[in-house]
């Protein structure tokens, strides 16, 4: 038995061979991977945005005054005033939809489809780590296509040419 090729390794999680793609415990068959691309994941800001534009009413009602004393807390050390309260809400509120908007980040998957379906194999901040196991994974596919060609033998009398569109076309010699 003849060990596979590795193409690439990132020395701990993923390793792709000329025949699989090793992803922690899982493994996909590269001749089962039908379609795979780099796929940016864009992070969902609208929880950092409802924040911040509810820190921002916070602040503008408790600036011009808007709440009614009736709103006023009793404490065992005096009253709070309620447009105090909420410009003091509001400032923290805005603070932490700003923070969540600039913490969002965009990710990267090496994204694949096989007969089960579509997954992200490999997920990651950091897009040229991504790019190199894509990189890696259409080495393989070549590889793998290439390998497949030259191990089919074909009957005496038949050539195979292949045309300028990739294509393989096999010829019977007379």
């Amino acid at each position: 038995m003849i060990p596979d090729k590795v193409i690439y390794t990132d020395g701990r999680d993923v390793t792709v061979t000329d025949s699989a793609l090793k992803v922690k415990n899982t493994a996909y068959n590269i001749s089962g991977i039908t379609k795979m691309c780099l796929w940016t994941i864009k992070p969902q800001r609208w929880p950092a945005v409802l924040l911040l534009l509810l820190g921002i009413a916070g602040l503008v009602c408790g600036w011009m005054g808007l709440l009614p004393e009736s709103m006023n807390m009793n404490t065992n050390s005096g009253v709070i005033n309620s447009n105090t309260l909420a410009l003091w809400i509001g400032a923290a509120l805005t603070v932490i939809g700003i923070i969540a908007l600039v913490v969002a980040k965009e990710r990267y998957a090496v994204r694949i489809a096989t007969a089960e379906g579509e997954k992200n194999a490999v997920v990651s901040y950091k897009r040229e780590y991504i790019a190199q196991i894509v990189d890696a994974l259409n080495k393989a596919f070549s590889f793998n296509t290439t390998q497949n060609t030259f191990a089919s033998s074909q009957p005496s009398g038949y050539t195979t040419s292949t045309s300028t569109s990739g294509k393989s076309y096999v010829t019977i010699k007379e």
